[in-house]
């Protein structure tokens, strides 16, 4: 009898782990989904009810795994989070340090290219994050510091001058408008246009270290 138990016990325990597991794939799914949407037709213009036709279920499916479209968004800026962790500590170093800022622009590249959509979508919905953030009572907490905030630090440091200032932030601006402008190099092979950025990076950091 106590064999009997313990494999029912065992069984039970075997199928909520399946569960879990299969309740967090689907999870994983929509996110897929609704990144692709959004970037593809804009955060805005994207509808549940939508992500939830292209995912083949139903609303009230999705609404399970999700309460809002505040909640897909929040939790894909939350990926690009953990993204982004491993940069944290390339920029514990001196505002004043150029050749490192230059180490940090170059990991953000490598980020920034191999996630383009999440990127996109977290740069063109800047203003319904920073609604998200205001109010953590409806959705949660996120994480107050890390890499964007060291960022503005190293970006506006006293001991910076004026022109290496503007140069970090040209080097940042450059990696966002090639993540915006995607469509008009589409056609660029993903090697190439890393190349290419890398560069352009470079030729606008390199003067101020002449």
């Amino acid at each position: 009898m106590a064999r009997r138990n313990g494999r029912a016990g065992a069984l039970r325990e075997g199928a909520a782990t399946a569960d879990v597991a299969s309740a967090a794939g689907t999870r994983e799914r929509i996110l897929d989904v609704a990144l692709e949407l959004f970037a593809r037709r804009g955060y805005a213009e994207t509808s549940l009810r939508e992500v939830a036709a292209e995912l083949g279920i139903t609303k009230a499916a999705l609404y399970y795994h999700f309460e809002s479209k505040q909640d897909i968004l929040l939790a894909l800026h939350m990926r690009l989070h953990g993204l982004t962790a491993d940069l944290v500590p390339l920029l514990q170093v001196r505002a004043d340090d150029a050749e490192a800022w230059e180490r940090v622009v170059e990991g953000l590249i490598g980020v920034a290219l191999r996630n383009r959509r999440l990127l996109e979508v977290s740069l063109r919905a800047q203003a319904e994050l920073a609604e998200i953030h205001r109010h953590p009572e409806k959705h949660g907490e996120t994480p107050t510091q890390g890499v964007e905030e060291r960022v503005v630090e190293l970006l506006t440091s006293p001991s910076l001058g004026n022109e290496e200032r503007v140069r970090r932030v040209a080097s940042l601006g450059t990696i966002a408008a090639v993540l915006l402008g995607a469509t008009a190099l589409a056609d660029i092979p993903d090697a190439d246009l890393e190349a290419a950025l890398r560069r352009a990076v470079h030729d606008l950091l390199a003067p101020r270290r002449a």
